[in-house]
């Protein structure tokens, strides 16, 4: 075969050294088990997606869900009167905006839908938030028009209430994506919102038990 090869006319198309689904092919046995040969489509690999289903209701959730944490910082910012709150509250904030457009490119790179509040996290503040009442975490439109009522130290104690519980809900969609999602970077993304909105809970529980 090869001195054919070799003798070959200048014309001859290069043949593709790809695997045929019709040539058998070895696979190396485990340790101490036989080699095993497959052939047809079981010797061909399978091309896996980068990301489905629940990556992409991951992103969309979460940007919706970024956006009421950023609508709550914004109804209390000219009430909080405790330094530490008002630090906590500027800094999610501060971490959640971005996270959202980045999440609204990724979702844009797929071709999905990306909610209108990653452009606008007021949008639907008093109607549209209501159909995401099954979100874990998610503040209803009464505790919202509670939260920017509050005055002074009730403010303070509102806003920790509240954004305790929403972030006690963005660890959960974090896990049930750890479980169910597929796209590394997504998974990367979402661990990162674990970490930090935990350590964060942990810092905001220890401002309202001093409160």
């Amino acid at each position: 075969m090869l001195g054919l090869g070799a003798c070959s006319g200048e014309d001859t198309e290069p043949t593709s050294t790809a695997t045929s689904p019709d040539a058998p092919v070895l696979q190396p046995g485990e340790p101490g088990e036989p080699n095993t040969s497959l052939s047809g489509t079981s010797a061909v690999a399978s091309p896996s997606a980068s990301h489905n289903s629940a990556d992409v209701d991951f992103l969309q959730d979460m940007i919706t869900h970024h956006a009421q944490a950023v609508v709550m910082g914004d109804l209390v910012k000219d009430e909080l009167t405790d330094p530490k709150v008002t630090a906590i509250a500027e800094r999610i904030s501060a971490e959640q905006k971005p996270e959202m457009r980045g999440m609204a490119r990724t979702l844009k790179s797929w071709k999905e839908k990306v909610p209108p509040q990653a452009e606008n996290p007021n949008f639907g503040v008093r109607d549209g938030h209501s159909s995401h009442s099954g979100m874990p975490g998610m503040a209803t439109t009464r505790q919202l028009d509670e939260l920017g009522d509050a005055k002074g130290e009730d403010a303070d104690r509102l806003y920790l209430d509240l954004m305790i519980k929403h972030h006690q809900g963005a660890v959960t969609m974090c896990e049930t994506l750890g479980r169910h999602g597929s796209d590394e970077r997504t998974g990367e993304l979402g661990d990162d919102i674990s970490v930090t909105q935990t350590k964060q809970i942990e810092q905001m529980k220890a401002m309202r038990k001093r409160l």
